[in-house]
């Protein structure tokens, strides 16, 4: 090289990436974004302590194999990552949903990092580099391609800057915004209500003046509801009654929602990650509902559906599962409010697929709606309704709030990942899917309706599976839903 040549290295930081993907990308819909290359790292970034709390946790990677359908865009190619190999029946079900399931495995790469350990799938990746060169050389060119996460941590971002490719989620300082203490925060903002409570509390001295000022404000309170900021299905939540409270708190009479929590464990969880503390209502009839969103790089935003949560544990705090859609009667307020909050977190530079749960009370005056959470991740509706839309073969309609299926008439369902029996330990997904074919419960694209399964590769250790149970109307949904259970069951 001549003495006094100059050479020019260029440096693509991670930062200059997503804009030049917001640039490339930005002014397509939310809906036009499943082109070039996804590659899809399922991975549930939470603390393993909340993780081991899911019965069957690395399962549920396999929530968003409804990618799958996906494919049968020509221009789609798919990488998908999990800490396990996922069963080649599994696999094939998916893909007979698709008008040429071998054109679409040529466009599939499945790649496992062969460890079935407790942590998030991002962290093993992480610890993976040979894997990690894989699924850099399956991406192909980083300027048709990304990364779909399920929810973003720092590790999605360093994953992001190893494979050297964009990612379609909110940048990790954003991710408070999803906390609980930032969803109450972020309603306000937007204008939407919340329930009477505290937020941004880091110690039990914090949580006690919480609670005595909601006393105060509300005094028919008998009981609040204790948030750990980052808890997620209502597993990180404790209700505590006001009655007969005594001081300290930690003998209170106190409810966990995950059984194994213990005032220490949850003191130490409250001082690393903060919590807020609302009223438990009961004094009247309280439901929950939720919004699921997508906001494009772009910021474009799109109402994806509504659903009503199916909950139970304590006091209901527990997620169980959903029914498509809403209830009519909330359905399109809701609506209107997630988009009212959707727009305040865009503007702070949120973008990818989240869901907000609202909590509606049928008061003598009609209905009161607050804002409970913000979740900036995909959750336990996000697979139900995309395995419903692209099964189907309908669209959204957020001005009745309905899937509409092509034949014009709307599609309904009943979903869970909850299916759990004794009876179901051992089993092979093949053998539950040939189960549910033979009974003719599978679902039919003649007529839109019918069982589609997810979380198969949880049967044999833990005999739990998923399902959505769609049909014409609800009470068919739910009917349909009790016919599986009794095929699950006898078979």
């Amino acid at each position: 090289m001549p003495a006094g040549t100059e050479v020019t290295i260029s440096v693509t930081t991670w930062e200059e990436r997503q804009e030049a993907f917001v640039r490339r990308i930005g002014h397509r819909t939310p809906s036009e974004l499943e082109t070039g290359t996804v590659v899809v790292v399922p991975s549930m970034s939470f603390a393993e302590s909340e993780l081991r709390k899911i019965v069957g946790a690395v399962h549920y990677e396999e929530r968003l194999l409804f990618m799958l359908l996906f494919l049968r865009n020509p221009d789609l190619r798919l990488v998908y990552v999990t800490s396990l190999p996922v069963d080649p029946s599994v696999i094939d079900y998916y893909l007979r949903f698709l008008p040429d399931p071998a054109d679409a495995r040529r466009r599939l790469s499945l790649v496992s990092v062969g460890d079935g350990g407790a942590a998030p799938l991002s962290e093993k990746l992480l610890r993976a580099p040979a894997v990690l060169e894989d699924v850099r050389a399956l991406a192909g060119d980083p300027d048709d391609a990304y990364l779909l996460p399920f929810n973003v941590t720092v590790a999605e971002r360093a994953l992001s800057e190893l494979l050297r490719l964009p990612l379609y989620g909110s940048p990790p300082h954003l991710f408070w915004l999803g906390s609980k203490t930032g969803s109450r925060r972020t309603a306000r903002q937007a204008g939407v209500s919340v329930l009477e409570g505290r937020e941004d509390l880091w110690s039990l001295g914090d949580i006690e003046h919480a609670i005595e000022l909601i006393r105060d404000r509300s005094p028919h309170a008998d009981a609040v509801v204790i948030k750990l900021n980052n808890g997620f299905s209502g597993q990180g939540n404790a209700i505590v009654e006001l009655s007969g409270r005594t001081a300290p708190l930690r003998s209170s009479d106190t409810t966990f929602c995950a059984s194994e929590e213990t005032w220490p464990s949850y003191e130490a969880k409250i001082g690393a990650e903060g919590a807020i503390v609302e009223e438990l209502v009961r004094h009247e009839p309280m439901v929950s509902p939720s919004v699921q969103l997508r906001i494009a790089p772009g910021g474009a935003v799109e109402v994806v559906s509504t659903h009503d949560q199916i909950l139970g544990g304590p006091e209901g705090q527990v997620y169980l599962g959903c029914r498509f859609p809403a209830d009519p009667d909330y359905r399109l307020d809701i609506q209107e409010r997630a988009r009212r909050v959707a727009r305040v977190l865009a503007a702070k530079g949120v973008m990818g697929s989240f869901g907000i749960d609202f909590l509606v009370a049928h008061g003598a005056g009609g209905n009161h709606v607050y804002l409970s959470e913000i979740n900036l991740r995909m959750g336990g509706t996000t697979h139900p309704f995309w395995m419903a839309r692209l099964a189907t073969g309908g669209a959204y309609d957020p001005g009745v709030g309905e899937l509409v299926a092509p034949d014009g008439q709307p599609r309904r369902y009943v979903a869970t990942d909850n299916i759990k029996d004794p009876s179901l330990a051992g089993r092979t997904p093949a053998e539950v899917i040939g189960a549910v074919d033979t009974a003719g419960l599978a679902f039919d694209p003649g007529t839109g309706c019918g069982v589609t399964l997810h979380l198969l590769g949880a049967l044999r250790s833990f005999g739990k599976m998923g399902a959505v149970c769609v049909a014409e109307t609800l009470d068919e949904a739910e009917a349909l839903y009790q016919k599986l259970l009794g095929v699950l069951v006898a078979s």
